[in-house]
């Protein structure tokens, strides 16, 4: 099995792809590893999107790695800011301020939100899993006479955003635009529903 240099079970380590990190439950064939992530999940990650965590020691960063730390504090910053009243790293250290608005609804695309082991599914299945399912719920936002349909698909690279956008083009009554990102990042879309 490769492995990455340096990469063993009980490291923590932080995602090259996206915020967050966890520590090594075991190694998988195919270069990948387990991690249990600070939110409490199982996921598999290959191993050269995963950087172990060198606590205390003298080390230089680049400027991804940089950014990721920032963006990092920044988080914890806006927890303490909103303590007391729901943020955490779960939410993006927002808190909970949200009126529910009766023509609004909204759709998680992230995989581990829709099913319970993504493990088995290729990423092709991943992705039609996916796109499938946000089909589903703006068919379902059209008949329920919703006015605004937003869809969290997260940042990644960026696929399974154009993928939903591309959907979109086959709806005349839909217009869509990204995200408010101080509410939900740039991983978001807004889908404005224009009733016949």
């Amino acid at each position: 099995m490769s492995e990455r240099v340096g990469i063993a079970v009980g490291d923590e380590v932080s995602f090259l792809d996206e915020e967050g990190g966890g520590t090594v439950l075991r190694m998988v064939d195919r270069g990948r590893v387990v991690v249990r992530t600070w939110d409490g999940f199982e996921l598999e990650y290959p191993v050269k999107l995963v950087v172990k965590r060198e606590v205390g020691s003298k080390y230089t960063l680049s400027d991804h790695h940089a950014k990721l730390v920032a963006d990092n504090d920044r988080l914890h910053d806006r927890i303490e800011k909103h303590k007391g009243r729901g943020a955490s790293d779960r939410n993006g250290g927002r808190a909970n301020q949200r009126v529910e608005d009766p023509y609004t609804m909204e759709i998680d695309l992230h995989l581990h939100k829709l099913v319970e082991d993504e493990s088995r599914l290729s990423d092709d299945a991943k992705l039609t899993f996916q796109l499938n399912y946000f089909e589903r719920m703006l068919n379902s936002a059209i008949k329920l006479r919703k006015r605004r349909l937003v869809v969290i698909h997260g940042v990644g690279e960026g696929v399974l955003r154009e993928e939903v956008r591309k959907v979109l083009q086959f709806y005349e009554g839909c217009r869509f635009h990204d995200a408010d990102p101080f509410r939900y990042g740039n991983g978001a879309t807004v889908i404005d529903i224009v009733h016949y």
